[in-house]
């Protein structure tokens, strides 16, 4: 099962607002890339190249471990030896081939399906207290009833608040066997009262989905935040609840800090934006491997109009083949900073004891013929990965004739420029304030008498937050200076705030509702594709 692997780590506002701890059992963060799987629309080219492992390299290797095993001084962990030389050998071809242990496999895989293991919820240490500050839907905490803003007391008779406990000792307390419960004594702000909840782990299934809402009648905002293997179901069922299939419709495809996945999942919704059938979408080739073709099927299900979709510099692989496709038909105007730039093919091979690696065997190319490779500093693909060498800066032209370059990534039509905010040494504190200050805000209303402000309303906080901002900045990380900071950006700092008290309020789509509202990647977005004529300029030669 072929993949591309890599954990591209830059910053945007989507990541300045997730919570800074993060329990093991909910951790989303993924290495993805491009895995391949089946489909009747891909056309397979043979190739006449192949190598094999001379049995002499093969023996060396038996050998030296054979050696260590049977007349080294000490006695030694032979399998670990093995794991590090595989290790090894898998980082000298290039930073997206890897060894995957054991005790690793099962826990990639089954992120990749979508899907982790846990009780579902989102904690954090806030004043001696354990915090839920999220719920997954449908995961074991939610069936159990327990809630955003519940305090954990204890974990199987273990107190846990007021006990000044690290966060790895509570995340063990809460870890226990598949299907074995685990108790938990909770105290519900809200109605005031502490109840004991039992819950036993389980899956915890992940929509990709992060958000979907209309923004207005007839444009529809999507975040998709990966691609797993129920991407493309999950991404037609948040149209479809939204807009009837005989209307046409306008979409805002965010696809920033999204670091790839399945590529089958992407050329699927990739189809949806055509209506003619057969046409080139992408393909991979290698040294060794097969050249791969995926066309579009020809079965629009839904009448999408204009496109935008929005990159960063934590968009790769599928997401950029998403991008870097739609720009080289001149289907949509890409919108945001230059993309990742990943534009190589992973393997899955899975190896006699279940450890695995996840092996480089191609590069896909989009319809002008580029590679989205991002070329930066010496090369580190050995040499007979593949034959081609890329010519960066060499133009290719879109369906309509514009100029796009190859080793650069995908570069948007409309460039928003870099947020000065995220380059600041008081970032991590200011994001950390935030998910406490809004954390406190949201504690604050579910004692109120008050009914809920309606998901999409503006979000009430007190004329005095600066203050409290400042406050719980100076009793949780001590003095920063940071009051400068806090006048030049406080617009920004009100919204991100705002925003995350929308999310423990609504969830994902109420954050991204209040956040949007001052996002320059969606207010450009929506500009051009309120305007035909700039839309439609922006796509010609």
């Amino acid at each position: 099962m072929p993949m591309n692997e890599e954990k591209p780590q830059a910053e945007s506002s989507y990541w300045l607002m997730q919570p800074l701890i993060f329990a093991l059992l909910l951790a989303l963060g993924f290495s993805l890339g491009v895995f391949f799987n089946g489909s009747s629309n891909v056309q397979i080219i043979k190739s006449d190249k192949s190598r094999t492992v001379s049995s002499g390299l093969m023996h060396k290797l038996g050998e030296i471990l054979n050696f260590v095993q049977t007349k080294y001084v000490d006695s030694v962990d032979v399998d670990h030896l093995a794991d590090v030389a595989a290790r090894a050998i898998l980082e000298e071809l290039d930073p997206n081939s890897y060894y995957i242990s054991r005790e690793e496999t099962a826990a990639v895989n089954q992120r990749m399906q979508g899907n982790m293991e846990g009780i579902g919820v989102e904690f954090f240490v806030f004043r001696d207290s354990l915090h839920i500050i999220d719920v997954f839907p449908d995961g074991p905490a939610d069936n159990a009833d327990i809630r955003t803003g519940d305090v954990i007391l204890s974990v199987n008779d273990s107190l846990v608040t007021g006990m000044d406990r690290s966060l790895e000792n509570i995340m063990t307390l809460m870890r226990s066997e598949p299907e074995r419960p685990v108790r938990l004594e909770l105290f519900r702000p809200s109605e005031g009262e502490i109840n004991e909840k039992i819950v036993t782990r389980g899956t915890v299934p992940i929509n990709s989905i992060g958000a979907s809402y209309l923004i207005d009648d007839n444009l529809l905002y999507v975040k998709i935040n990966s691609f797993t293997s129920r991407t493309y179901r999950e991404f037609m069922e948040s149209i479809e609840s939204k807009i009837d299939e005989s209307e046409e419709f306008d979409l805002i495809l965010d696809l920033r800090h999204n670091p790839g996945g399945y590529l089958q999942e992407a050329v699927k919704i990739l189809s949806q934006m055509f209506g003619q059938s057969g046409l080139e979408l992408v393909k991979t080739r290698g040294y060794s491997s097969q050249e791969r073709v995926y066309r579009t099927t020809g079965q629009q299900f839904f009448q999408i109009g204009k496109v935008a979709v929005l990159i960063d510099g934590a968009s790769a692989s599928a997401s950029e083949i998403i991008a870097g496709v739609l720009q080289d038909k001149d289907r949509a105007i890409v919108v945001g900073t230059p993309s990742y730039g990943k534009g190589s093919v992973q393997e899955h091979y899975r190896l006699r004891d279940d450890s695995a690696i996840r092996l480089t065997v191609s590069r896909y190319y989009i319809p002008s013929g580029r590679s989205i490779y991002k070329k930066e500093g010496d090369d580190y693909y050995s040499s007979d990965v593949t034959e081609e060498i890329f010519d960066v800066g060499k133009t290719f032209l879109t369906a309509n004739g514009r100029k796009v370059f190859e080793g650069r990534a995908i570069e948007p039509d409309i460039l928003i420029e870099q947020d000065s905010f995220l380059t600041k040494r008081s970032y991590a504190m200011f994001r950390n304030t935030i998910n406490r200050l809004a954390f406190v805000y949201f504690r604050e209303s579910l004692g109120s008498t008050e009914e809920n402000i309606p998901m999409g309303s503006a979000i009430d906080i007190p004329v005095e937050w600066k203050e409290d901002f400042m406050e719980l900045a100076e009793e949780e990380f001590g003095n920063r200076n940071i009051e400068e900071d806090l006048m030049n950006y406080s617009d920004r700092v009100k919204n991100l705030l705002m925003a995350r008290i929308a999310r423990y309020e609504h969830g994902q789509v109420g954050y991204y509702k209040q956040l949007n509202r001052d996002d320059p990647f969606v207010i450009m977005a929506k500009e051009a594709l309120y305007s035909d004529y700039q839309y439609q300029a922006m796509l010609q030669k």
